[in-house]
């Protein structure tokens, strides 16, 4: 005799369900056991190489800054050559580091006040390459870079420099003495244009410069040429 018809209640097919999930779940972690082993060794690997990078990267800061701060002690102290030495240290072992940017630049200043301008050359244009994200630094680089270049004989591109200088940040204090010396350097090149338009920029954008009396000689002086 058959039996009636039982209804599965909604409980019984949930559970139902779950077993039937639990089987295959269980069927796949079997199945590809070698796979899920590597990806969380995988895993592992890149949070454990992500911790190290992150702490290895701190430690190379703090090593960086130190060895600064003892290049730019011994620099105070008149150690010329421990300072070149140090600053060198720093730029090949740390390179990257912002302190090491740092150091590129006081190299090349060095090697500026030394009137050494093959080698201040160099380390300007590293600076400016490889780090440049100091707007007082940058704009410094591209000075010393072209005082190197007028007493190279190359005034043109000294003047773009200075100009270079002037545009990193037209708020800075030293801008109107960027363009000022731009334009002197473009008036010994007898580019009158551009001493105009420099020499008019700062009288209309640096109104309480020293540089604006200056620019209004120079404007004078365009004049009396043209």
């Amino acid at each position: 005799m058959l039996k009636p018809y039982k209804r599965i209640s909604k409980k019984e097919l949930k559970e139902d369900k779950f077993v039937t999930f639990t089987i295959k779940a269980k069927d796949y972690l079997e199945s590809n056991a070698r796979t899920i082993m590597w990806a969380v060794i995988a895993v592992v690997v890149v949070i454990f190489l992500a911790s190290f990078y992150v702490r290895s990267k701190k430690q190379a800061n703090i090593a960086a800054n130190e060895l600064l701060g003892r290049a730019l002690f011994t620099l105070n102290q008149g150690k010329e050559s421990e300072t070149e030495q140090q600053l060198k240290e720093l730029i090949d072992n740390y390179d990257g580091v912002s302190a090491a940017g740092e150091g590129c630049f006081f190299l090349a200043k060095y090697y500026w006040q030394k009137d050494d301008c093959a080698n201040a050359k160099i380390y300007f244009t590293k600076y400016l390459d490889d780090y440049g994200n100091d707007d007082l630094l940058a704009a410094a680089s591209h000075a010393g870079y072209a005082d190197c270049l007028l007493k190279d004989g190359n005034s043109r591109e000294a003047a773009e420099n200075y100009e270079k200088a002037a545009r990193v940040n037209k708020k800075s204090p030293q801008a109107p003495s960027y363009l000022y010396s731009a334009a002197k350097t473009y008036l010994e090149l007898d580019d009158l244009s551009k001493v105009k338009e420099l020499a008019s920029e700062i009288i209309e954008n640096y109104e309480e410069s020293e540089y604006k009396r200056r620019a209004e000689i120079l404007l004078n002086t365009v004049k009396y040429k043209s």
